[in-house]
């Protein structure tokens, strides 16, 4: 059994980026906890009850993939650029400190998200390595929509790759409870392009169905 954290800038990067690793992940034990820095929606409307919602729908699609432990931070959508970064880092420093987790998955750098790209700045200098650490394995996941609308020298180029074939239907349950989020065919964000996303990268390994990833260090 490990222990997982997912660094989430908003409410469904954790299912639209890893649903089905996590769903895994729970399924062999493991557990996971999810830190949600930001609202997620305050960056297109300013209703509370939009916030609000949101979480319920994070806390249903987290439900769905098996995961127990969530943290919401609710800093304002698109906005984490306007606060010090080491107030960001401390926090995932904490969780570290209180979870100790072995794995650790959070954005990839090249995002074209501002807030994705500032929640990896801040993991840099969370995880940075010291003696008697417990995390083992620190691994970027991609966020359809934003990884590859990135800049070109920094495209995704994944070295790991996970079967989730057995879970991609959990995954596609999660992400159906973020209903404003799913969007028609062919964005990227829609139904179908994540499950042709899944099995583009499935068949690059020879499988059906795949989740990518950059391991960016491993201990063993």
């Amino acid at each position: 059994m490990e222990k997982i954290l997912v660094l989430c800038a908003h409410p469904d990067d954790e299912t639209l980026g890893l649903g089905g690793t996590l769903s895994l992940h729970s399924k062999n034990g493991d557990q996971v906890f999810v830190l949600f820095f930001t609202d997620g929606e305050t960056a297109r409307k300013k209703d509370s009850k939009d916030v609000i919602l949101r979480k319920k729908q994070a806390i249903a699609a987290c439900k769905i993939l098996g995961i127990k432990k969530t943290k919401f931070l609710n800093y304002p959508d698109e906005n984490l650029d306007t606060f010090p970064l080491l107030e960001i880092s401390r926090h995932i420093e904490s969780i570290i400190t209180e979870w100790s987790p072995s794995v650790v998955y959070t954005h990839f750098w090249g995002d074209v998200n501002q807030d994705h790209k500032k929640i990896f700045e801040a993991t840099k200098i969370a995880t940075r390595p010291k003696p008697f650490s417990p995390i083992k394995k620190i691994i970027c996941y991609e966020t359809p929509s934003s990884t590859e609308w990135g800049r070109v020298p920094e495209i995704f180029n994944p070295n790991l790759f996970v079967d989730i074939t057995s879970t991609l239907k959990k995954k596609i349950s999660a992400l159906q409870k973020y209903k404003n989020e799913i969007q028609p065919f062919p964005h990227p964000r829609s139904k179908k392009s994540i499950i042709t996303r899944s099995q583009y990268w499935g068949s690059s390994v020879g499988i059906k169905n795949s989740e990518s990833f950059i391991l960016l260090r491993e201990l063993s």
